[in-house]
């Protein structure tokens, strides 16, 4: 039977999978980060690893990559001309998004939003295709894990600026990165990865849980921007009735207070919309992304 390789590098890890065509996971390797954009060398040297463990496997006909601004941009694609001597096999780098989408809403019409280290949504209304958000750190990637924590940062920058008390949640940042002042906080956020800073986002749920103010006002309003974005996505797509939208990334679908905001707001506008949130592995999506190709039914440039 076939077998293909499906790979997820997002921010925080390179996941790879072997699979046989009904999905079934042969083989598994991780590792570290696997966004080009935040360093190429280091995620150049992850991917590699994991292509080269999951190509000493048998019997594979295609490498699926989704990858952030993969399928497009200079750097996704320095990235796959430096795999591709690697192996003869044909490689398809996508937007990691767009894999994320073929693993839990195959070739059906919807939405999917993804908020974990960055954020971005990715349709498909029949052949047509469509992002909202995934402009990155430096330009958005509101609702991701980063943003809320840079949000959560400039409130404490605020706070030691005007001399305004600092509150429980800016408390339980500092700690958590073992500073105590304006000349702590800035070390770490211009010292740290974009994936380090994000990992703040946890402090923020757990201040959240116990019912602080600030951290709820920032869960809230990163649900309030990713259904904003899934809504803009629907309508430029003109999905008109029973929009089917997924959830994937850690602060949609392990943060109760996210996800209930942005289910809200999306049903304010769609009130027949079905969502799904599943675990399952991003890289599945590869065995949906070769049978859709080899179909018809998408083009990958």
């Amino acid at each position: 039977m076939a077998r293909v390789i499906g790979i997820d590098a997002g921010g925080t890890k390179v996941q790879g999978l072997v699979l046989d065509m009904k999905k079934n996971i042969l083989f598994q390797s991780l590792s570290g980060h696997g966004n080009p954009s935040v360093s190429y060398e280091e995620a150049l040297r992850n991917l590699s690893s994991v292509v080269q463990q999951c190509l000493d496997q048998t019997g594979v006909s295609h490498i699926v990559i989704g990858m952030a601004g993969g399928g497009s941009g200079d750097l996704s694609q320095r990235i796959k001309s430096e795999l591709e001597r690697m192996t003869s096999l044909p490689i398809i780098l996508l937007n990691d998004a767009t894999l994320a989408y073929f693993s839990l809403i195959g070739n059906r019409n919807g939405v999917m939003t993804i908020a974990g280290t960055g954020s971005i949504c990715y349709g498909r209304n029949g052949n047509r295709e469509g992002t909202t958000g995934g402009w990155g750190h430096l330009l958005g990637d509101e609702g991701s894990a980063y943003h809320l924590a840079i949000q959560a940062s400039k409130q404490i920058v605020e706070e030691l600026d005007y001399g305004i008390p600092l509150s429980p949640l800016s408390r339980s940042l500092l700690n958590e990165i073992n500073a105590s002042d304006a000349k702590g906080l800035k070390g770490f956020i211009y010292a740290s990865t974009k994936g380090e800073i994000a990992q703040l986002a946890k402090v923020i749920h757990k201040e959240a849980e116990a019912h602080d103010k600030s951290a709820l006002h920032l869960l809230k309003t990163a649900g309030e921007q990713l259904a904003r974005q899934a809504i803009a996505l629907i309508e430029k797509l003109q999905i008109e009735s029973k929009p089917v939208i997924a959830l994937k990334g850690s602060v949609l679908e392990q943060n109760p207070v996210v996800q209930s905001i942005f289910k809200e707001t999306i049903e304010r506008r769609f009130n027949d919309t079905t969502f799904i949130v599943d675990s399952t592995s991003p890289a599945t999506g590869a065995v949906d992304v070769v049978e859709a190709i080899q179909a018809g039914r998408y083009r990958c440039e």
